[in-house]
């Protein structure tokens, strides 16, 4: 009586250590480490959606020295704190000078400034910095 069932118990237990292993979460990896230190110059972003125009005339810098943060914000001048671990990027106290400067450079400086300050990561793409931040992506080659 008990014969047909113990070979369906068995097929039954044997299907259900075969699943798909793909199911289980695997750790995720961290981002392989790379060094930011450097200057750096933006050649492409988008802040909330808009595209930054990027004159030849006002570069956009990014300067990367132990856990400070400087640059060139189009007209004028930044500075911060900044911290990278495991390609999470913290940014800190940033402030910065106060020049005035024609349109649209000050447009880009804003938008260059509100999107920094909501970078959350890092990242290497090739020889490219990329930063992101909810609706933020800036994309920096390196110039020392």
């Amino acid at each position: 009586m008990w014969r047909p069932v113990i070979p369906t118990l068995v097929v039954l237990f044997v299907l259900a250590g075969c699943g798909d292993a793909s199911v289980a979460s695997a750790p995720s990896e961290p981002p392989a480490a790379f060094d930011p230190a450097g200057t750096w110059q933006l050649v492409q972003g988008s802040v909330d959606g808009e595209m930054l125009e990027l004159p030849d005339d006002a570069p956009v810098t990014l300067n990367v020295e132990g856990s400070q943060v400087s640059g060139r914000s189009g007209c004028n001048q930044y500075f911060g704190e900044f911290t990278l671990v495991d390609g999470r990027v913290t940014l800190g106290g940033l402030g910065g000078t106060e020049m005035a400067c024609e349109e649209p450079i000050m447009a880009l400086e804003a938008a260059y400034l509100g999107g920094l300050a909501k970078v959350d990561a890092a990242r290497m793409d090739g020889e490219t910095l990329v930063l992101t931040g909810p609706a933020v992506e800036l994309r920096f080659e390196r110039t020392g």
